[in-house]
């Protein structure tokens, strides 16, 4: 897919891109930026690019030359694998606004920078976004819930990954959601996100 920056948006591979530039500019390979930056702060011990042997067992569903497998290329798009409990932590950190367990992960900014609309109308109208939603750096944002029909309060952004993974901060109501299902979900998350919505007094 090519076009001219500010025209359309497009789903791809621009956190490799980024991965590059951390190893230019930290000048650490990105897969040990990332461990030392992020993993091991916020205690994400069962994160990998490249799944321990030992840990084979507990995965839901591992194919060869997936997401976990021996690999030497490490990905700022994909490839990871994580439980619920470890991502949770890195969306606790966003909810915290960029601080979990005493560790600064990004700053206050960083993180309103994040999950501010980047992207005008653009995300709006492409396949995987929609109407009430705009798009920051690596996240959707819901910018109408009504419109949205997400189950999700304005301002709360996230994103869906592979195997059925869903997940989302709502800084509004401080709250973390993390959904591991490893089948397509299809209106599951909405259906969570409406639950929880209705569970919570204001």
């Amino acid at each position: 897919m090519s076009f001219q920056p500010g025209t359309q948006w497009g789903y791809g591979g621009g956190l490799d891109v980024v991965a590059r530039v951390i190893e230019i500019v930290s000048g650490m390979p990105f897969n040990e930026f990332v461990q030392e930056r992020i993993f091991d702060p916020l205690d994400m011990k069962d994160t990998h690019w490249i799944l321990p042997k030992d840990k084979l067992p507990r995965m839901m569903i591992f194919v060869e030359c997936k997401a976990g497998s021996p690999t030497k290329y490490f990905s700022g798009s994909a490839g990871l694998v994580s439980t619920a409990r470890d991502y949770l932590h890195f969306e606790q950190m966003l909810v915290n606004k960029g601080e979990l367990f005493g560790n600064r992960i990004l700053k206050p900014e960083s993180v309103e920078m994040m999950s501010s609309d980047q992207a005008g109308d653009l995300f709006g109208k492409a396949a995987k976004g929609g109407s009430g939603m705009a798009f920051g750096y690596t996240v959707a944002v819901t910018v109408n819930p009504t419109l949205a029909k997400n189950g999700r309060s304005a301002g709360a952004f996230g994103w869906g990954g592979a195997a059925g993974t869903s997940s989302w901060t709502d800084p509004k109501e401080e709250l973390a959601v993390v959904i591991m299902v490893q089948q397509p979900t299809g209106d599951l998350p909405t259906r969570i996100a409406e639950v929880v919505g209705a569970a919570i007094e204001d």
